[in-house]
């Protein structure tokens, strides 16, 4: 029997509570129990003196990284250029950082964190998950919002899972998008036009936000085998974290989209507020 497990990622919000119970009763109604990852270690203070710019910068710097290594894995032929403009905009944040004074570095210090806490939040999740032995993970955060079709939609998805297993074993689904696909997904490397499971189906796994996805037990594996082998990984926010983790262990697997997913991420579309889902 094929094991499923669902996550809810948030920090009791009471602003997104309507939402945590929304993704709980139609989770349930599949039968599927919520495995709620909630526990988060309290923020760090800015490090005094050049430490703390230095902090700042090398996190961003890694950021910056991350985001340009998967553009150039979206547009191989721009390599170069994404190569040049990340050189740019490293240099530009060195010299910014380098003059801004410390009350300014305190934002994007306590954004940096977030977005880390987030990231262990979900790694969590998959590590409960491969102790499980799930063959597939769902994983939610709670600024996700429900559509009228999103049950049948969920439904159907997991019901043509036993068959996409064997053929997909690295499978990464997204289920809420976020930014507009052709700013942030190389459709044109579209290897499966039509197919039942998504919209497109990429030959490596593409991130749009990561707020909502279900991912094989087999990609969570090869996921938690390039944390290991490079911790560094953990302190990038997740969508990035996904891209270069599977990048470096299963640059093969596949990752479906869809134009209307079945959720809807709802810090993109105005119906969740922006900033305050995990902290």
């Amino acid at each position: 029997m094929v094991l499923i497990q669902a996550y809810l990622i948030h920090h009791n919000d009471p602003d997104r509570q309507s939402q945590r119970e929304a993704i709980t009763a139609l989770l349930a109604q599949l039968d599927l129990a919520v495995m709620e990852v909630v526990d988060q270690p309290p923020l760090a203070p800015l490090p005094p003196g050049w430490r703390g710019r230095w902090a700042v910068l090398r996190r961003e710097w890694a950021k910056r990284s991350a985001d340009f290594q998967q553009r150039r894995q979206r547009e191989p032929h721009r390599a170069l250029e994404w190569q040049l403009r990340q050189r740019w905009t490293q240099l530009k944040g060195a010299c910014g950082r380098g003059r801004c004074p410390r009350a300014a570095l305190q934002p994007p210090w306590r954004h940096l964190q977030v977005e880390a806490i987030v990231s262990g939040k979900h790694v969590c999740a998959w590590r409960q998950a491969q102790a499980a032995a799930a063959d597939w993970v769902l994983v939610f955060e709670d600024d996700v919002i429900c559509q009228p079709d999103s049950l049948e939609r969920l439904a159907a998805l997991l019901r043509d899972l036993p068959a996409a297993l064997p053929q997909q074993p690295g499978l990464y689904l997204d289920l809420a998008g976020g930014y507009p696909p052709e700013q942030v997904l190389p459709l044109n490397q579209d290897r499966q036009p039509g197919t039942t499971i998504a919209d497109w189906s990429l030959p490596a796994v593409h991130t749009n936000t990561a707020c909502a996805y279900l991912a094989s037990g087999a990609l969570l594996r090869c996921l938690l085998t390039a944390l290991a082998q490079r911790p560094a990984l953990a302190q990038l926010p997740i969508d990035h974290l996904i891209n270069r983790a599977s990048a470096r262990q299963a640059p093969l697997a596949p990752s479906g989209h869809w134009r209307k997913p079945p959720f809807r991420h709802g810090s993109f579309c105005g119906l969740a507020q922006i900033g305050r889902a995990h902290v």
